[in-house]
């Protein structure tokens, strides 16, 4: 629509972009299409209508449904009730209302502490434009909690360049940005779940859930190590090296987030194949983030550990069944089987342009872990690649299980047979 487009007109040449543009939103990616960013493409009109896809998709269409559903209706039949809670993932079938209005308050009241929070930078960036100076206040702290990835400040995103409203930035400025931007991608990607023990001040941590300490320390972990490669490997290679603070940014903005102070194009090799390695486990379930999530690689490893200690699987004195193991096992591989296959695609209908392979890699595993790290070959890619990243951001978003359980109604159910087959037990490995 013209409304929406920086240039004032009609964009038909553009439809598939903005289909593209639109998917990255939804499913809060923040990959791009457009060589000058989003600042210059859309006007303002545009970056609201983005801004709530960004909202929507953060928080979940049904989630949001459900929060309205709920503002109207004050008693729902318990098969209301049950369908909300495999909706967000809830265990508390009786609770499932309070568990949605927790997660939208929650939502809303980081999303305006952050925005009060980040706008001394704004006023430093515009400080003769307080308008400006809130707008992009609220957009880039909504699209930093939801794991977005998409700014208004041009097409570098938290990069320190010259010319461009980062790099106009005082040294003081640059640094309170970026852990600005860190903190609310940590609080967004880390579980609505996880939050509401947090903030819950009547529990004491060790009374918290399984699940809260299991992404507590699986997140912390990746963290760390993410920092720790980034630190050792980009930090002394010269004149493009990073800062420590772009390793730890760099660490935790690909567990799904998007933004960057560094150049992508400028990691090494390992840095880049690092990087997608995040990117594919990324955050954690009921948050903003995408990506097989930090549940199923803690389950993953506490399996193989086990199996080779010869003992059940356990942790914080909790057993774990044998279903969650096959469900965490069959998520990984439908996941990276799905991106093998995309990669390969791509790569074939790209091999005419010589795009390197681990650019290919990185933009297929930022599509499936709906992160939007890029680098920076997106505008480029034919409508056929373009679609395949589409495909993965849907799946990447959804879910690889829930994705492909829409196509087979038998996903997850018990087998209804009245007999059972003789066990037996063959050679592996």
């Amino acid at each position: 629509m013209p409304w929406a487009q920086g240039s004032g007109q009609w964009a038909w040449n553009n439809y598939f972009d903005a289909l593209f543009t639109a998917t990255s939103a939804t499913c809060v990616t923040g990959l791009s299409v457009y060589h000058s960013g989003i600042k210059d493409e859309l006007s303002i009109g545009g970056q609201i209508v983005l801004l709530a896809m960004i909202q929507i998709g953060g928080l979940g269409f049904i989630t949001v449904l459900a929060f309205f559903i709920t503002l109207f209706k004050s008693k729902l039949q318990f098969k209301d009730r049950y369908f909300l809670s495999q909706a967000v993932n809830s265990t508390n079938v009786g609770d499932v209302v309070r568990f949605v209005r927790k997660i939208i308050v929650i939502s809303f009241s980081i999303e305006l502490v952050g925005t009060l929070v980040g706008l001394p930078v704004f006023i430093t960036m515009f400080p003769n434009n307080l308008g400006m100076a809130i707008w992009n206040s609220i957009f880039t702290c909504i699209s930093a909690f939801n794991n977005a990835g998409f700014d208004i400040l041009g097409n570098t995103s938290l990069i320190h360049e010259a010319g461009t409203l980062v790099g106009s930035l005082p040294n003081w400025a640059n640094i309170y940005l970026d852990i600005y931007v860190m903190i609310l991608i940590v609080a967004g990607g880390i579980s609505f779940l996880v939050l509401t023990d947090i903030f819950s001040f009547k529990k004491r941590p060790e009374q918290w859930r399984a699940f809260t300490k299991i992404v507590l320390l699986t997140t912390s972990f990746l963290i760390v190590i993410g920092f720790v490669w980034f630190l050792g490997f980009e930090c002394f290679k010269g004149s493009e090296s990073m800062t420590p603070l772009d390793a730890i940014f760099q660490s935790i903005t690909c567990r799904t987030a998007g933004f960057s102070t560094y150049n992508q194009n400028n990691l090494s090799i390992g840095s880049k194949i690092f990087s997608c390695v995040l990117m594919f486990i990324g955050g954690s379930p009921l948050g903003t983030a995408g990506g097989i999530k930090t549940t199923t690689l803690f389950m993953i490893i506490l399996a193989i550990f086990s199996y080779l200690r010869g003992k059940n699987v356990s942790a914080f004195k909790r057993t774990y069944s044998t279903k969650m193991i096959v469900k965490a096992m069959s998520l990984f591989f439908i996941a990276i089987l799905t991106v093998i296959i995309c990669f390969i695609i791509i790569s074939t209908l790209e091999q005419s342009q010589n795009i390197p392979s681990e650019n290919i890699l990185f933009e297929v595993f930022s599509a499936f872990g709906t992160v939007g790290l890029s680098t920076g070959i997106n505008p480029d890619l034919s409508v056929g690649s373009k679609s395949i990243l589409i495909f993965l951001m849907f799946a990447g978003r959804l879910g690889p299980m829930t994705f492909f359980q829409v196509f087979q109604i038998n996903m997850n159910k018990e087998g209804s047979a009245h007999y059972k087959y003789v066990e037996e037990d063959f050679l592996i490995g």
